[in-house]
């Protein structure tokens, strides 16, 4: 934590590559990623594009058309009342366009 922290931000210099995942050692991955990397690469319109986001679940749907990112919630930190949880740091799936 702390100062330390911001390493995280050189991830968005990797303008070479459309996607890039910041990912905590805390954080532990059940299932594999590939849904979330094809509904950012292909369009909503697109066989592919359509088929990935048939296979991710969300908690405000409908997706976009054109999704940026990808980021955990942390419900462990929101009261029992509120409605919407704060974002997770420890996991992050965008492209340096955000």
């Amino acid at each position: 934590c702390g100062s330390k922290e911001f390493i995280k931000l050189y991830a968005y210099t990797l303008v070479e590559h459309p996607i890039f995942v910041l990912w905590d050692l805390d954080t532990m991955l059940l299932q594999p990623m590939d849904s979330l990397f094809d509904a950012m690469l292909h369009p909503s319109h697109t066989p592919t594009g359509k088929a990935a986001r048939g296979r991710i679940t969300v908690q405000y749907p409908p997706l976009p058309h054109r999704i940026a990112a990808f980021f955990t919630r942390d419900i462990t930190s929101a009261r029992p009342w509120e409605l919407r949880q704060a974002v997770q740091g420890g996991f992050l799936v965008a492209g340096p366009a955000l």
